[in-house]
């Protein structure tokens, strides 16, 4: 039986990204990674490691649900997880888990943001060009005053 490792920060665009999978494989165990939000420093010093750790689990469980009633109505076996720690060593833990598993990243880039890679090999997309909408707007309006 063959094992997909899908990593899920976005459902809908993780929805896009199982659906062509399902439509050429038999059924399959398939394991869901959810990767929550991160915290930032300031707010989660406020909150306890448990309190954290539930709302990642709350997270995860909420985001994949539609995904997991999917599969298993195809007679699918699945397995969630929720990602803590680096994603690499997240990888290797359910590579030694779920051996000849095949790697899907179905992250979803947001603005702005750079996504840490799956697997060590794993090349990412660098934004160095995106510009800020307020400096191409600011720009516009310093063109147009001047002429």
């Amino acid at each position: 039986m063959e094992t997909y490792v899908i990593f899920v920060n976005d459902k809908v665009h993780a929805m896009n990204q199982v659906l062509p999978l399902l439509e050429e494989a038999q059924p399959a165990q398939w394991v869901l990674v959810g990767c929550p939000p991160r915290f930032h420093r300031h707010s989660s010093k406020w909150l306890t490691q448990r309190a954290l750790k539930k709302f990642k689990t709350e997270w995860t469980d909420l985001n994949l649900k539609e995904i997991v009633q999917l599969l298993k109505e195809r007679g699918n076996s699945v397995v969630t997880r929720v990602a803590q720690g680096p994603l690499i060593e997240v990888t290797k833990a359910l590579k030694s888990e779920f051996a000849h598993s095949r790697v899907v990243d179905a992250r979803k880039t947001h603005a702005f943001e750079n996504l840490p890679g799956v697997v060590e090999q794993q090349k990412m997309e660098s934004h160095s060009w995106i510009v800020p909408v307020g400096a191409i707007a600011f720009g516009t309006a310093v063109t147009l005053v001047v002429d």
